[in-house]
Protein backbone atom coordinates (compact mmCIF):
# COMPACT_ATOMS: atom_id res chain seq x y z
CA UNK A 1 0.00 0.00 0.00
CA UNK A 2 1.76 3.40 -0.86
CA UNK A 3 0.78 5.70 2.27
CA UNK A 4 1.26 9.78 1.32
CA UNK A 5 1.43 11.61 4.81
CA UNK A 6 0.61 15.36 5.20
CA UNK A 7 1.10 15.43 8.68
CA UNK A 8 4.96 15.90 8.53
CA UNK A 9 6.63 19.33 6.68
CA UNK A 10 2.95 19.43 5.45
CA UNK A 11 4.22 17.60 2.41
CA UNK A 12 1.19 17.12 0.28
CA UNK A 13 -1.03 20.54 1.45
CA UNK A 14 -4.97 20.42 0.84
CA UNK A 15 -6.55 23.42 0.30
CA UNK A 16 -9.63 25.10 -1.17
CA UNK A 17 -9.02 27.05 -4.74
CA UNK A 18 -10.86 28.47 -7.50
CA UNK A 19 -8.87 26.73 -10.63
CA UNK A 20 -9.39 25.59 -14.16
CA UNK A 21 -9.93 21.85 -13.76
CA UNK A 22 -9.18 21.04 -16.30
CA UNK A 23 -7.36 23.33 -18.90
CA UNK A 24 -11.36 23.80 -20.95
CA UNK A 25 -13.89 24.90 -18.42
CA UNK A 26 -13.94 28.15 -16.57
CA UNK A 27 -12.23 28.26 -13.30
CA UNK A 28 -14.72 26.79 -10.17
CA UNK A 29 -14.24 25.88 -6.43
CA UNK A 30 -12.24 22.89 -6.21
CA UNK A 31 -9.66 21.12 -3.72
CA UNK A 32 -6.03 21.12 -4.44
CA UNK A 33 -3.88 19.04 -3.13
CA UNK A 34 -0.08 19.78 -4.01
CA UNK A 35 -0.82 22.60 -5.86
CA UNK A 36 -3.03 20.92 -8.08
CA UNK A 37 -7.08 20.83 -9.05
CA UNK A 38 -8.39 17.64 -7.37
CA UNK A 39 -9.60 16.04 -10.16
CA UNK A 40 -6.05 16.77 -12.30
CA UNK A 41 -4.33 15.20 -9.00
CA UNK A 42 -6.74 11.90 -8.70
CA UNK A 43 -5.60 11.62 -12.29
CA UNK A 44 -2.52 11.30 -12.26
CA UNK A 45 -1.83 9.62 -9.04
CA UNK A 46 -5.20 6.32 -9.17
CA UNK A 47 -6.00 4.14 -11.77
CA UNK A 48 -9.09 6.62 -12.53
CA UNK A 49 -7.07 8.38 -15.26
CA UNK A 50 -10.06 10.02 -16.88
CA UNK A 51 -10.44 11.86 -13.94
CA UNK A 52 -9.57 15.17 -15.24
CA UNK A 53 -12.90 16.08 -17.39
CA UNK A 54 -15.18 15.61 -13.63
CA UNK A 55 -16.00 18.45 -11.46
CA UNK A 56 -16.52 18.53 -7.66
CA UNK A 57 -19.60 16.33 -5.78
CA UNK A 58 -19.38 19.48 -3.25
CA UNK A 59 -21.53 22.08 -4.90
CA UNK A 60 -22.41 20.30 -8.24
CA UNK A 61 -24.52 17.72 -7.72
CA UNK A 62 -28.16 18.13 -9.07
CA UNK A 63 -31.57 17.25 -9.22
CA UNK A 64 -33.00 18.13 -12.34
CA UNK A 65 -36.42 16.15 -11.80
CA UNK A 66 -36.86 18.50 -8.84
CA UNK A 67 -34.59 21.48 -9.73
CA UNK A 68 -32.87 21.28 -6.17
CA UNK A 69 -29.07 21.25 -5.55
CA UNK A 70 -27.94 18.10 -3.66
CA UNK A 71 -26.28 19.38 -0.60
CA UNK A 72 -25.20 15.80 0.86
CA UNK A 73 -21.86 15.45 -0.38
CA UNK A 74 -20.86 19.04 1.69
CA UNK A 75 -22.32 16.92 4.57
CA UNK A 76 -20.29 13.96 4.03
CA UNK A 77 -17.21 15.93 3.12
CA UNK A 78 -17.48 17.58 6.42
CA UNK A 79 -14.87 15.65 9.03
CA UNK A 80 -16.70 14.45 12.06
CA UNK A 81 -15.17 13.23 15.32
CA UNK A 82 -16.03 10.88 17.77
CA UNK A 83 -15.67 10.03 21.82
CA UNK A 84 -15.55 6.59 20.48
CA UNK A 85 -13.41 6.32 17.78
CA UNK A 86 -11.85 7.08 14.42
CA UNK A 87 -14.97 8.01 12.19
CA UNK A 88 -15.43 6.54 8.45
CA UNK A 89 -17.19 7.82 5.95
CA UNK A 90 -17.75 7.20 1.66
CA UNK A 91 -18.10 10.07 -0.12
CA UNK A 92 -18.86 11.11 -3.66
CA UNK A 93 -15.94 13.27 -4.64
CA UNK A 94 -15.96 13.68 -8.18
CA UNK A 95 -18.84 13.84 -10.80
CA UNK A 96 -19.05 13.59 -14.25
CA UNK A 97 -19.55 17.27 -15.60
CA UNK A 98 -21.68 16.35 -18.15
CA UNK A 99 -24.58 14.41 -16.33
CA UNK A 100 -23.69 16.19 -12.01
CA UNK A 101 -25.38 13.32 -10.79
CA UNK A 102 -24.81 10.27 -9.25
CA UNK A 103 -25.27 7.71 -12.04
CA UNK A 104 -22.09 7.71 -14.23
CA UNK A 105 -18.47 8.15 -13.46
CA UNK A 106 -18.34 8.98 -9.76
CA UNK A 107 -15.38 8.89 -7.75
CA UNK A 108 -15.57 8.21 -4.33
CA UNK A 109 -12.86 8.11 -1.26
CA UNK A 110 -13.05 6.28 2.12
CA UNK A 111 -12.13 9.38 4.56
CA UNK A 112 -11.10 8.28 7.99
CA UNK A 113 -11.56 11.07 10.89
CA UNK A 114 -9.88 10.85 14.31
CA UNK A 115 -9.08 13.54 16.73
CA UNK A 116 -6.43 14.97 14.88
CA UNK A 117 -6.36 13.86 11.57
CA UNK A 118 -8.36 12.96 8.03
CA UNK A 119 -7.10 10.39 6.14
CA UNK A 120 -8.45 9.04 2.40
CA UNK A 121 -7.70 5.65 2.57
CA UNK A 122 -9.09 4.38 -0.62
CA UNK A 123 -10.56 5.45 -3.75
CA UNK A 124 -13.64 3.71 -5.90
CA UNK A 125 -16.09 4.36 -8.39
CA UNK A 126 -20.08 4.45 -7.35
CA UNK A 127 -22.20 1.58 -8.43
CA UNK A 128 -25.91 2.47 -7.15
CA UNK A 129 -27.50 5.07 -5.83
CA UNK A 130 -30.60 5.99 -3.95
CA UNK A 131 -31.87 9.58 -4.26
CA UNK A 132 -28.65 11.35 -3.67
CA UNK A 133 -26.81 8.91 -1.78
CA UNK A 134 -24.22 6.57 -3.06
CA UNK A 135 -25.04 2.89 -1.79
CA UNK A 136 -22.51 0.60 -2.91
CA UNK A 137 -18.96 1.72 -4.43
CA UNK A 138 -16.12 -0.40 -6.45
CA UNK A 139 -13.00 -0.05 -4.70
CA UNK A 140 -10.03 0.40 -6.94
CA UNK A 141 -8.23 -2.88 -7.62
CA UNK A 142 -5.83 -3.45 -7.22
CA UNK A 143 -5.01 -1.01 -4.37
CA UNK A 144 -2.67 1.38 -5.28
CA UNK A 145 -3.58 4.85 -4.67
CA UNK A 146 -1.99 6.42 -2.33
CA UNK A 147 -3.13 7.13 1.12
CA UNK A 148 -3.80 10.97 2.09
CA UNK A 149 -2.97 11.86 5.65
CA UNK A 150 -3.67 15.91 6.73
CA UNK A 151 -3.72 17.37 10.30
CA UNK A 152 -7.73 17.74 10.86
CA UNK A 153 -7.09 21.57 11.62
CA UNK A 154 -5.64 22.00 7.75
CA UNK A 155 -8.51 19.68 6.53
CA UNK A 156 -10.81 21.78 8.68
CA UNK A 157 -9.56 25.08 6.84
CA UNK A 158 -9.49 23.73 3.72
CA UNK A 159 -13.21 22.28 3.95
CA UNK A 160 -14.88 26.02 5.47
CA UNK A 161 -12.13 27.93 2.57
CA UNK A 162 -13.80 25.95 0.16
CA UNK A 163 -16.99 25.94 1.13
CA UNK A 164 -16.63 29.71 1.46
CA UNK A 165 -15.34 30.35 -1.98
CA UNK A 166 -18.45 27.46 -3.93
CA UNK A 167 -20.68 30.26 -1.98
CA UNK A 168 -19.68 33.26 -3.46
CA UNK A 169 -18.66 31.43 -6.77
CA UNK A 170 -22.38 30.09 -6.97
CA UNK A 171 -23.45 34.02 -5.91
CA UNK A 172 -21.77 35.07 -9.15
CA UNK A 173 -18.81 37.07 -6.74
Amino acid sequence: MNVISAILLNEHPVKGCIQDGNGKTKPFPIFAIDGLPLNIWISKNTSFKDANSSVPAHGWLYDFENSVPLSNAWKLLKPETSEYGAVSTVIPILICSDDLDLVCNVIMIEQMVTESEVQWIRFGVAWNNMHDLVTSVVWEQPFSSPVLTFKLNDFEEAYNNLKSLDKAWNEGI
